[in-house]
């Protein structure tokens, strides 16, 4: 493989909600931190688990066994892989440390994450 053909590759995020692995591409990531607690967020959709303060910042925890028909996860070593829309972060929950992978773009990759369509779809917003 060439150097040019390793540019083309696309990398993701691996993360395990349950038995399901989703996807989330790199270029959002911002980080992923261990869980030490998360706050209950009164009022919030089912799939909003808590939030979190980060950096000064609170990120809503999205639980996708909420949104996607898998089994109840266990978060007992949780982590929460946080990606950046339109200036506003939030979170998604892990049973497992995610890991990198990358793809050839002519791969159909499965279970990716739109984060836009998401975070348009499920529009998180600050309570008031």
């Amino acid at each position: 493989m060439s150097k040019d053909d390793e540019t083309k590759e696309i990398s993701y995020c691996v993360f395990r909600v349950g038995e399901k692995e989703f996807l989330l591409p790199t270029s959002v990531i911002r980080e992923v931190i261990d869980i030490v607690k998360i706050f209950p967020v009164p009022g919030s959709p089912e799939y909003v688990y808590g939030a979190i303060p980060v950096r000064g910042k609170i990120v809503p925890a999205i639980d996708l066994s909420k949104i996607y028909p898998i089994e109840t996860p266990i978060y007992n070593d949780a982590k929460l892989i946080i990606v950046d829309i339109k200036n506003e972060n939030i979170g998604f929950l892990s049973e497992i440390a995610p890991f990198f992978v990358s793809f050839d773009p002519e791969i159909v990759i499965e279970d990716v994450i739109d984060i836009k369509t998401f975070f348009e779809t499920y529009s998180i917003k600050q309570p008031r």
